[in-house]
């Protein structure tokens, strides 16, 4: 698993250092502190999958970029969309909380991709069980935790959509990598293509790609 940096946490807070004893207030600004620096690993964790087509490092984005690109996506387009059946009734701030969080999981079990051989139950047990090592220390761990397990199950209109946006972010960022010239982009367009349906966030998705096919003549 390929990462830019990682364990923030064990650095600021020096393993096996004793912590000197704290107030309880003080104990909440070091959990909360915690917490915030294991997020922050996300920003050195290459997305796996640019690398295993041949994106080189100084191109693939981390999985925090995605999630910014997912959680961006969600405030463009979610009030334009709340009407959408597929989506009646989305609230446009859960759906940016949940963009943000989605992938949390995988600060300690990285980016498991398709190709690894790890089974879809296998990865929500070792995602779950990382997420919730993330946010343990984090007052409203329950309900972070409730947000990602409604994105995992897909079923209220903010998690369906969500789901969407993460496979269009992928294949915009497809589209803008073949654009630049890089080969095996269209198995993540396609893939794209299958999860997204509605027909407003299809049609970005074809613009896209279509731009892209544009600049290979």
């Amino acid at each position: 698993m390929k990462r830019k940096f990682h364990d923030g946490e064990g650095r600021l807070f020096k393993r096996g250092v004793k912590e000197p004893d704290a107030s309880a207030g003080g104990r909440d600004t070091e959990a909360f502190l915690r917490s915030f620096i294991r997020m922050m690993d996300l920003k050195g964790l290459y997305r796996q999958g640019w690398l295993k087509r041949g994106v080189p490092e100084n191109r693939a984005e981390s999985v925090a970029d995605h999630s910014f690109g997912t959680a961006l996506l969600a405030l463009l387009l979610a009030e334009r969309l709340k009407a959408s059946p597929e989506f009646l009734g989305l609230k446009s701030h859960r759906c940016i909380e949940m963009a943000l969080v989605h992938e949390l999981g995988e600060v300690y079990v990285g980016d498991i991709t398709p190709v690894d051989g790890v089974s879809r139950e296998e990865k929500y047990i070792r995602e779950r069980e990382a997420f919730i090592k993330v946010v343990e220390d984090l007052p409203n761990r329950d309900w972070l935790l409730e947000l990602w397990e409604d994105f995992e199950a897909g079923r209220s209109p903010e998690a369906r959509f969500i789901r969407q946006l993460d496979r269009l972010e992928m294949g915009l960022q497809a589209a803008l990598l073949k654009a630049e010239g890089y080969q095996r982009m269209d198995e993540f367009l396609e893939s794209a293509h299958r999860t997204v349906t509605q027909p407003d966030l299809k049609a970005l998705l074809i613009l896209a790609e279509t731009k892209a096919g544009d600049t290979q003549l």
